[in-house]
């Protein structure tokens, strides 16, 4: 069995050739390496390449596994294998969906001797439907702060007419994320008709709503829907975000309604940092009134 662990001690073993550096074109994203092998950017004073093969862990989302590195010999390509590499496994969660990799097309790979794919992969493949496996990713997206590039997955899903209730609920997320409020709202209205929709969907209705300055429609909502809530976390965030709201756009009314509300929870001393803020804002908005 192989460790888990990270050693900077290298020893330099079994060893490839294959074609020239220029085959690194350093274009491909994270997203589209996925199940490929990829080498890594080297700095400038590095002599080698790290490289390894990127995947998606279900629970832990996109992850990279270094298998070794690429070294540059009489002008071509080598791959070099340490006995790290050999005995133990360095897995890194990706959380960079910036980072520009050079992807190895198959002729690469076959050259470099590298296993197509590599046989511990099969533990990852996972049992779940494609357009569950799609919507996983989004959501990994989604909560790494990348709702961009979770969107286009989302609506293909939505395109498809995979209307699950997290589906809705990550694509009002990426919407909202994205300051698309209109669109979040639209969804979250939808999701509601058809009787799909959970607290987190409805909390996401209400910031939705407020970030389009729609305090009054906000108001009505949660008025009618706050003994739904099932969550007290998540219930509380809706009165947060209504309050914060209300008071700047000066609906004192509404916001001093729902902060009093939120005082009597019996769980408010938890959240007495939020209520002091928003009373401070509150306390200001009126300042300025009289």
């Amino acid at each position: 069995m192989k460790k888990i662990f990270i050693s900077s001690f290298l020893v330099l073993s079994i060893s490839m050739f294959s074609q020239t550096v220029t085959d690194l074109k350093f274009d491909s994203n994270i997203i589209d390496s996925e199940n490929s092998y990829v080498v890594l950017p080297k700095k400038e004073k590095d002599t080698k390449y790290g490289y390894g093969f990127i995947y998606f862990d279900e629970m832990a989302g996109y992850t990279f596994r270094s298998l070794g590195d690429l070294v540059i010999e009489n002008g071509k390509l080598k791959v070099v294998t340490d006995e790290f590499h050999k005995s133990s496994m360095l897995i890194s969660r990706i959380g960079n969906f910036n980072l520009k990799t050079a992807k190895l097309n198959d002729d690469l790979v076959k050259k470099l001797n590298l296993e197509s794919p590599p046989k511990w992969f099969e533990n990852y493949k996972g049992s779940k439907s494609e357009n569950e496996k799609i919507l996983n990713r989004a959501s990994k997206l989604n909560g790494a702060d990348n709702p961009q590039l979770a969107l286009p997955k989302l609506l293909e899903l939505y395109k498809n007419n995979f209307k699950t209730e997290a589906l809705y609920f990550e694509l009002i997320f990426s919407y909202n994320a994205l300051g698309k409020f209109a669109e979040a709202e639209k969804i979250s209205i939808e999701a509601m008709t058809v009787g799909k929709a959970d607290d987190l969907i409805k909390k996401e209705h209400i910031y939705s709503l407020v970030h389009q300055n729609k305090v009054k429609e906000a108001d009505i909502f949660l008025t009618e829907k706050l003994s739904t809530f099932k969550n007290d976390s998540y219930k509380i965030e809706a009165l947060v975000n209504i309050i914060a709201s209300s008071a700047q756009n000066n609906n004192l009314n509404v916001a001093e309604k729902w902060l009093k509300e939120l005082k009597s929870k019996p769980n408010a001393t938890k959240y007495q940092r939020n209520i002091d803020q928003l009373e401070n804002i509150i306390k200001d908005k009126k300042s300025k009134i009289q």
